[in-house]
């Protein structure tokens, strides 16, 4: 018969006296489960790499890596496809526990308020936003505009004598339409399918007017483009003499904000934990110094906040929408 050391039966004998004494009881596996995370967290971006959703996605997973702010290391899972739905919905059947989430922009309110899809903010759990993005409004330089009310004069004077480049259904055109009926004035449009598009049409003069982020605004600036407004709730250090919308009387924005979420019901203490991260992420100086410097504006706001702000946005969407007739084209099955 094998020999047992006498410590052993020791420490065997005082783990059973503990889950078997009254008012203790047995451990379950729930019980003893370990800190999250316990495997890698898969961060699925619904674009395809390169864009500012995944660029962003990159930068905070590589910072969090560096700062041991997680024991475990995030994953980029990139999933284009059908307006970033695809993405989203690999995330809502995903297990709730912390380790499968999105990072994704309002494309989502965008595609709900036009009928795209049924994606609504609520089928997820939201962590919060960090930091966002707005765009600018921009004409030729060579244009006769240094102002936004130089041009809003010349097309009250002049209804519809300017054309904007839109993609229609997207926030160029429902960024436009918004300034439009606060403002009192009409443009036509010209289809454009995307930002190299919108900015050939301006130059080559088959349009007057059309929207860029900012951070491709300051790229695309030397080409011959000047910014009239910017419709970010507050100025931004890259470009801060473009006076914002709402400066100039006219209550139209459009925040960009990265938004981390999850499946529905996700687990209370994972959630936190990927806040406090992600918080710290934003605030470092790395990571907010890098906003800063790409027109972007650094700030977290937790997750009940930044669900209740994109409930209002997709109302005031779904107005607009409404309000306007605006419909998206569906592609004809071949």
């Amino acid at each position: 018969m094998a020999l047992i050391h006498k410590s052993t039966l020791m420490v065997a004998g005082f783990a059973a006296a503990i889950a078997f004494t009254p008012g203790v009881g047995v451990f379950s596996a729930d019980e003893v489960k370990a800190e999250f995370p316990t495997k890698p967290i898969k961060i699925y971006v619904g674009f395809k790499p390169g864009g500012r959703t995944d660029l962003v996605a990159r930068l905070v997973a590589k910072h969090i890596k560096e700062k041991n702010l997680l024991s475990q290391p995030m994953i980029i899972v990139n999933q284009p496809g059908a307006a970033a739905a695809k993405a989203a919905r690999s995330v809502l059947k995903a297990k709730p526990d912390g380790h499968t989430i999105l990072h994704w922009h309002h494309s989502m309110l965008i595609s709900n308020a036009m009928s795209v899809n049924k994606l609504h903010p609520n089928k997820f759990t939201s962590i919060g936003y960090l930091g966002g993005g707005s765009p600018v409004w921009t004409v030729r330089t060579a244009a006769p505009f240094n102002t936004l009310k130089d041009l809003i004069d010349h097309l009250k004077a002049n209804p519809k004598s300017l054309t904007e480049a839109v993609p229609i259904g997207t926030i160029p055109h429902l960024m436009g339409v918004q300034l439009a009926a606060a403002a009192g004035f009409k443009t036509r449009y010209v289809g454009a399918a995307g930002g190299s598009d919108r900015l050939a049409k301006l130059l080559g003069k088959h349009a007057d007017i059309a929207l860029f982020s900012a951070a491709g605004y300051l790229k695309m600036k030397p080409n011959g483009i000047k910014a009239l407004v910017f419709f970010g709730p507050n100025r931004v250090k890259s470009i801060p003499d473009i006076p914002t919308a709402r400066e100039l009387g006219y209550d139209v924005t459009w925040a960009n904000p990265n938004w981390w979420l999850g499946p529905k019901n996700m687990d209370k203490a994972a959630t936190a934990k990927l806040a406090s991260v992600l918080k710290q992420a934003i605030m470092s100086k790395e990571l907010s110094g890098w906003f800063n410097s790409h027109a972007l504006d650094p700030y977290w706001t937790d997750g009940p906040a930044a669900m209740k702000d994109s409930l209002k946005v997709l109302a005031k969407l779904q107005k607009v929408v409404k309000d306007n007739n605006i419909t998206k084209k569906k592609k004809k099955k071949k």
